[in-house]
């Protein structure tokens, strides 16, 4: 692959997508191709250059991760410690069980919290304020025994940041991190200018070729689980301190601390998500071979991948919620070429069961419960619907009773892989995971079709 071959490929699949604009960085091991295509707004927005910062949504975890493994190898972060040894807020919680969780339990998002806890004032700014309500709160799940991905918990590793480097995780992230490896910071709240243009957010809806603007809502106390903002450029960047090829990178993340980061946790069953999960970093391909992070946030899509052992390196950003369509493709078509990079194929059959009378969807039918947010599973005509009360609506193809796929009603994106979970004693479904978060199923809910 070339320059131009890049850019007529990117070109070709936003177009193909309905993506107003994207950036495309790859290094092959021996050389770096980056390219961008498209505008920051849909009908009025400048082009999109190698500079422009897009948000990264999720992807965000990996550097906070990064950060937070640099602190545990200088001493300053115990990463099997008990929370409640450095953080006040947990040295009472209402969860006895909550002051046992460690950094690598966050990091690995087997603490057993719920997944997205938010404070009753959306524009709260304070990580002790978020710390202590989280605090407050029931366990999800026992710490250290099942994988549930929590946004909720990175909150916590940005507060951990903030106690023991005594600055903001901003910027400890852009002291420690962002600026040594030539990275202008740029973040959603809370750090002034940054000089960068910056891309909006876009919806497509299902059968439509129009790419909507929508606005960005980011709670300022989740910045550290998906506040950053940059280009594909920058994630190459971070990637090469990941495969330790990074000019200098050994004196930011030394190799011992990134095997460190890179081994399997083995509670990290990420199934809805990747084949596996680190201290940070998702494992991709049946051998696990391929590493990094997916991020979405209203209306913009990112995606990192990298291979330690070769040094190669894929990143993608776009403005757009079918950003989750482009990737696959994307993906297939740089495999054409022979840079066979591994995705997350959800461990689903080719397609849905045909016989319904081997997947009975009834005894799945009930309430599913993560914190504050309840997901309905109930009967919509021939099929199933899953919905919340934040609107919420996607239909279930169920796969051989238990696996199924949703698929947003609202919007063109790639549908969720999921699964229900049944009771080792019983053989009762009492969990559903969706996109790799776990919900609790809640007993005696009347349940009637949707």
């Amino acid at each position: 692959m070339n320059m131009r071959h890049a850019a007529d490929l990117l070109r070709t699949l936003t177009e193909e997508h309905a993506v107003p604009g994207a950036q495309l960085a790859v290094d092959t091991g021996t050389e770096l191709i980056s390219v961008a295509t498209g505008v920051t707004r849909s009908g009025a927005g400048v082009p999109v250059d190698s500079g422009t910062a897009f948000a990264y949504g999720s992807v965000t975890k990996a550097f906070t991760a990064t950060l937070v493994v640099q602190l545990a190898s200088d001493g300053d972060i115990g990463l099997d410690e008990p929370l409640a040894g450095s953080l006040a807020e947990f040295r009472q919680p209402k969860d006895r069980a909550a002051g046992s969780i460690t950094a690598r339990q966050l990091l690995s998002h087997t603490a057993g919290l719920v997944s997205d806890h938010q404070l009753p004032d959306p524009g709260e700014r304070s990580l002790f304020r978020y710390a202590a309500s989280v605090a407050a709160l029931p366990l999800l799940l026992e710490p250290g025994s099942s994988f549930s991905y929590a946004n909720t918990g990175y909150n916590l590793l940005g507060r951990l940041v903030e106690e023991v480097t005594g600055t903001s995780w901003q910027a400890a992230l852009g002291d420690f991190l962002l600026g040594p490896l030539g990275i202008r910071p740029h973040f959603l709240h809370g750090s002034g200018p940054s000089g960068r243009v910056a891309a909006e957010g876009h919806a497509v809806r299902p059968g439509e070729r129009r790419a909507r603007p929508v606005g960005l809502y980011l709670p300022p106390t989740w910045a550290p689980a998906g506040g950053l903002c940059g280009s594909a450029r920058d994630l190459v960047s971070f990637a090469r301190l990941h495969t330790g090829t990074h000019t200098g990178g050994a004196t930011l993340l030394g190799p011992q601390a990134r095997a460190e980061m890179h081994t399997s946790q083995p509670a990290a069953d990420a199934f809805g998500m990747a084949d596996g999960w680190t201290l940070g970093l998702a494992r991709y391909g049946a051998d696990g071979h391929w590493l990094g992070h997916d991020g979405t946030v209203d209306g913009a899509t990112c995606h990192l991948r990298f291979h330690p052992a070769t040094g190669a390196a894929v990143a993608l950003t776009t403005n757009a919620t079918t950003g989750t369509r482009l990737w696959p493709a994307l993906l297939r078509e740089l495999r054409t070429l022979g840079l066979d990079v591994a995705d997350y194929t959800g461990a689903l059959p080719a397609s849905p069961a045909a016989d319904r009378a081997l997947a009975d969807p009834a005894p799945l039918f009930g309430e599913y419960a993560n914190g504050d947010t309840v997901f309905s599973v109930r009967p919509h005509g021939a099929g199933i619907r899953l919905s919340d009360p934040s609107g919420l609506l996607a239909d279930l193809a169920l796969y051989d009773g238990l696996h199924f796929s949703a698929r947003r009603t609202d919007t063109a994106a790639a549908p969720y892989p999921g699964r229900f979970v049944q009771d080792p004693a019983t053989g009762a479904v009492n969990l559903m995971r969706l996109a790799g978060r776990s919900a609790t199923r809640l007993r005696g809910v009347d349940c009637p079709a949707a």
